[in-house]
């Protein structure tokens, strides 16, 4: 296995994950992702996409975004998304992308990583905790605005 961190040139390997791994694991049909698009995201140093590959094909990553704060202080990085393929579930893939994750942070001056599940996601839970996370305040909870 191999994992690493996609930078500005790997977009077609970018949008073969995106396409492979989350609109399928999804089933979200009749979607794409254009290679241009993933160049911009990816040349912008504040995202983080990491991609676990076995013999060259992507089965798992994990996508962040360092945010940074207005105060001045140190930047947080927030994990957006982790998905592993299932049948290479359960093999230390995952907790191997929140790894190299928290190196990446750190290296790029993060003083904490965070991320946001249900704690009804059994599988999530038992992940983020394998990889020393620590849950949060009990009362937390999440507010959207959509539109």
């Amino acid at each position: 296995m191999e994992i690493r961190r996609l930078h500005e040139g790997d977009e077609r390997l970018a949008v073969r994950v995106i396409e492979q791994l989350k609109f399928r694991v999804r089933g979200i049909g009749g979607v794409s992702v254009h290679p241009a698009y993933m160049r911009r995201i990816l040349a912008d140093d504040r995202h983080l996409l990491v991609v676990a590959c076995v013999d060259d094909n992507p089965v798992g990553y994990a996508f962040g975004y360092r945010l940074c704060r207005f105060d001045g202080c140190s930047s947080v990085m927030f994990i957006y998304e982790v998905e592993v393929v299932e049948r290479h579930r359960r093999q230390g893939i995952g907790r191997a992308l929140i790894e190299e994750m928290k190196t990446l942070a750190k290296e790029d001056g993060c003083y904490q990583m965070f991320l946001h599940t249900n704690r009804s996601n059994e599988a999530a839970m038992a992940l983020y905790q394998s990889a020393g996370g620590e849950e949060g305040d009990a009362d937390a909870t999440a507010f959207w605005w959509k539109w």
